[in-house]
């Protein structure tokens, strides 16, 4: 009795971790972020400070000296606007020298919008929005 007790409570938890282990080999494999199981942190992502492959959207944000907390809470904030509109955006943080002006720079497959700065970053996220529909449809005739 115990054993089938035993047996039902292994397959039970192989059951539920089953999807959180497939999530983790497909993020090994692929290095895709959005498959990465919930437990891991968003943050190495965001400031590994490189452009990685060409994705539909992606933003710069580019800040001087950014403190982790700062930098994460605004790069959240600008992704949160762009799932609002129903896009996944890839958002990354980039450190630049005092001499440059900070702002924002949108890519939308091969186009780039901006450098934006951060006060206007809004307008730049409408245009982003407004040009990635463009390319979607473009894309799907």
């Amino acid at each position: 009795m115990w054993v089938k007790q035993l047996l039902y409570g292994l397959f039970l938890a192989f059951v539920v971790a089953l999807p959180s282990a497939l999530a983790l080999g497909y993020y090994k494999i692929t290095g895709d972020p959005t498959f990465r199981p919930l437990a891991q942190s968003i943050e190495r992502v965001v400031f590994r400070g490189e452009v990685g492959e060409a994705r539909d959207l992606q933003v710069q944000l580019r800040l001087h000296d950014p403190s982790a907390a700062d930098g994460l809470r605004m790069a959240r904030q600008i992704r949160r606007s762009f799932s609002a509109k129903g896009i996944d955006a890839r958002v990354y943080v980039l450190t630049i020298p005092e001499g440059e002006r900070a702002g924002v720079i949108f890519r939308v497959h091969s186009n780039r919008l901006g450098p934006y700065p951060l006060s206007r970053a809004s307008e730049g996220i409408q245009a982003a929005v407004s040009a990635y529909r463009m390319t979607v449809r473009a894309a799907a005739e």
